[in-house]
């Protein structure tokens, strides 16, 4: 609500029928019970922790597109992730923070990435911006859709074995030490 003051995105695009609820372009809060609730016509929330790079070009490219907004961070419903790695062996932290709030990825693929993000189970992996684009519309094509993908995604991350580091370490590595 008070980011609608001053940027427009997050205006709410309707008066509520009780002047004392507050309405911004994604919730409403009730004066009596403080409750907040996702408006069902609302746009689509992506959130990035990246600089300006050539794969959000897309963003500047889209025809028609539903109403997106993009802020660099906050409750979302969907994360980018444009990090490659230079050596293919590390892991970024910013999936491994998303999926920590059980917040979907799309993410571009390089060599250990499938570690992390498993392709249409809790994320997307993309080649380029083209592919990124394609799954951001079909991602967003009926949005919000309680049977989507997004939501399936989500539902994976809530569900998914989250292994201690002391537990994959013991699963992992010990096995390949005691056999030596």
């Amino acid at each position: 609500v008070k980011l609608g003051g001053t940027h427009s995105p997050f205006r709410a695009r309707s008066e509520p029928e009780d002047p004392a609820t507050e309405r911004s372009a994604f919730t409403e809060r009730y004066a009596g019970s403080g409750l907040v609730t996702r408006l069902r016509e609302r746009p689509a929330l992506l959130v990035s922790s990246t600089s300006w790079t050539e794969f959000e070009q897309l963003i500047l490219d889209g025809h028609n597109l539903p109403s997106l907004v993009c802020v660099i961070t906050g409750s979302a419903d969907l994360g980018v992730c444009l990090h490659t790695s230079s050596s293919g062996l590390d892991l970024p932290m910013k999936v491994v923070d998303m999926f920590g709030c059980c917040l979907p990825v799309c993410a571009v693929n390089f060599k250990c990435l499938h570690e992390l993000v498993k392709h249409e189970e809790n994320g997307l992996v993309f080649e380029d911006s083209e592919e990124l684009a394609a799954q951001l519309q079909m991602l967003f094509s009926n949005f919000p859709d309680p049977a989507g993908k997004l939501n399936q995604f989500r539902k994976n991350l809530r569900e998914s074995e989250q292994l201690r580091w002391d537990e994959s370490w013991v699963r992992t590595v010990l096995p390949l030490v005691m056999d030596t």
